[in-house]
């Protein structure tokens, strides 16, 4: 793998990461700190001040670290999930859902341009879910917000490649072996997960980070408005 900012005089790229404390977010910028990037982590428990900040980003006066930057990528690894129904949910959870899963991100998304903090022909990559083109049960305000952040993922895409060349794409994982994963899913929801899986297995933090990585690096020159699924095929595959 090519080290890209190791490798030249410039200046290094730089991302900026949101939500990068879970599975996900971590491997997301180990990623790109590999690959030589400076990351700057927007996070809502402060834990290392020299690359974090806290949450969120407003039209008021910006954090001090984000002062005087421009970010190749920005990434939002961050969200909320729950299991409910049609039947047992409540509105006050699918909202909660729908400010972590969609207004967060449109709402960061304008200050940041506001701001000019996102270089032209920058990229910005939306964590989502698989579940935003497919559904089981129990997973009602889950799936009708990541829904909406296809919609997101679109209009952005758009109106951001019109104003500034800014590419903007979605990655859908599918379900990741993680704690939180785990935590969610009974043992047998697992297995049946892997069973349908070709390959037989779910995938690892590690593999969204690779995708992260092609939709936010300098290596994508014309990619928006998509939807990335990452899940070994198991949103497409029926075992029979």
């Amino acid at each position: 793998m090519v080290l890209r900012n190791k490798m030249s005089n410039s200046a290094p790229l730089k991302l900026l990461l949101l939500g990068g404390t879970g599975a996900l977010g971590a491997a997301i910028g180990e990623k790109f700190k590999a690959e030589g990037y400076e990351v700057t982590f927007g996070v809502r428990t402060l834990t290392n001040p020299a690359d974090q900040f806290l949450l969120p980003i407003t039209e008021g006066p910006v954090p001090d670290l984000l002062k005087g930057q421009l970010f190749d990528a920005v990434i939002f690894a961050q969200g909320a999930n729950t299991n409910d129904s049609i039947i047992n949910y409540s509105l006050d959870e699918l909202n909660r859902l729908f400010q972590a899963n969609v207004s967060f991100v449109s709402e960061t998304t304008k200050a940041l341009i506001l701001h000019n903090l996102i270089k032209n022909k920058g990229k910005v990559v939306i964590l989502s879910s698989f579940w935003e083109l497919i559904t089981r049960q129990e997973k009602f305000s889950y799936t009708v917000t990541k829904a909406a952040v296809g919609g997101l993922v679109r209009s952005m895409a758009v109106d951001l490649g019109n104003s500034k060349g800014i590419l903007v794409n979605g990655l859908l994982p599918g379900i990741v072996d993680s704690p939180m994963s785990r935590g969610l899913l009974k043992p047998e929801q697992i297995a049946n997960v892997e069973k349908q899986t070709p390959g037989k297995k779910m995938i690892i933090p590690s593999d969204v980070a690779n995708a992260a990585f092609l939709l936010g690096s300098e290596d994508n020159t014309a990619i928006s408005g998509q939807s990335l699924v990452v899940d070994f095929g198991f949103s497409i595959a029926r075992i029979i």
